[in-house]
């Protein structure tokens, strides 16, 4: 089992690259964006239509093809968030080879930098997450976190 250790990242202005146009792909984008990022979408087609809302927002950058070993050149982080497992793994092999972090939305092992689920305050951040557990249960964490910070 790997060990990962919780840390905090300065994105902004990173370029980061998201290999995959559908929902989960959407929603680490709104992620990252809320961090500063710039984001290259690279996918075939674009099945989450809010992504298209990004790029005609100028928020995000998008190229219609299949990923290629080279797009993952000058990347900071790259998500693999296709529905394919083989190429979110072979991503993450490229990736991990050129010490680039990789996150990958169809496996817990062949990844190498995993999200958290956040709880953003006015002048703090709570991050959860679980080792090799269900992220669903972070997420429920978060929930009781938010709960209690209510108060």
């Amino acid at each position: 089992m790997k060990k990962y250790f919780p840390i905090l990242l300065d994105l902004e202005k990173k370029d980061i690259l998201v290999v995959g146009g559908g929902k989960i792909a959407y929603r680490k984008i709104k992620t990252l964006l809320n961090y500063g990022a710039e984001i290259e979408v690279i996918t075939p087609q674009i099945v989450e239509k809010k992504i298209d809302l990004l790029f005609e927002e100028k928020k995000i950058n998008i190229t219609l093809r299949e990923f290629k070993d080279s797009d993952l050149e000058n990347r900071f982080l790259v998500v693999g968030a296709t529905n394919n497992k083989k190429l979110n793994k072979k991503i993450y092999e490229l990736g991990d080879s050129k010490n680039i972090l990789v996150n990958n939305i169809t496996t817990k092992e062949d990844l190498n930098a995993r999200f958290c689920a956040v709880h953003k305050g006015e002048d703090f951040q709570v991050a959860i997450s679980t080792d090799e557990g269900d992220p669903k249960r972070a997420l429920e964490l978060k929930k009781q976190i938010e709960k209690s910070l209510e108060k």
